[in-house]
């Protein structure tokens, strides 16, 4: 038996998510509504963390689970802000993201800050394994500098490598 399906070309031959069956805006504007009250949240919780402690003390006198607090929400907002351009763009646009290297930018971003979320709730929760089994506190350098070359560092080689290799571009998601 022959396949008749044609081969996706480059991604923009694939129809939109929702487009076809009527989804569409029962997928984008909950997402939109879930990313701002996620996105208002991290803004709150970075306030109300600068607003009884000083940013100039922020490494030498915070905590590191404070730190942690403040790290999470960053990551948080960072991830919102790129995910909320997508599904922006792709709502008003109600087709995929053009041009091509637009696309490529919102892919990317996504993957750096989904990856650096990921990778810091790795380290928060190894931190506290190490903390509670052994009684060792992780020592992430001046300015948590190992921490956040971990966090954003490492992701960002990872896109580095799939935009190299091409990776980011529409996919009928996106």
């Amino acid at each position: 038996m022959k396949n008749t399906t044609p081969s996706p070309r480059d991604g923009y031959d694939i129809a939109l998510y929702g487009i076809s069956d009527g989804t569409f805006y029962g997928i984008h504007i909950p997402a939109i509504i879930c990313i701002v009250t996620s996105f208002t949240c991290a803004v709150v919780t970075l306030v109300l963390s600068f607003w009884s402690k000083s940013y100039r003390t922020f490494f030498s006198s915070w905590s590191k689970s404070d730190r942690f607090v403040v790290y999470m929400a960053m990551c948080d907002g960072l991830f919102n802000m790129s995910h909320f351009s997508d599904h922006m763009h792709i709502l008003i646009a109600r087709s995929h993201v053009y041009p091509r290297g637009l696309c490529k930018f919102y892919g990317f971003m996504l993957v750096e800050f989904t990856s650096a979320q990921v990778m810091l709730v790795n380290i928060i929760a190894i931190n506290a394994f190490v903390l509670i089994r052994t009684d060792k506190k992780i020592k992430f350098g001046t300015r948590d500098w190992r921490l956040l070359l971990w966090t954003f560092g490492a992701p960002f080689v990872g896109a580095t490598i799939a935009a190299g290799l091409e990776q980011f571009g529409p996919n009928g998601t996106s």
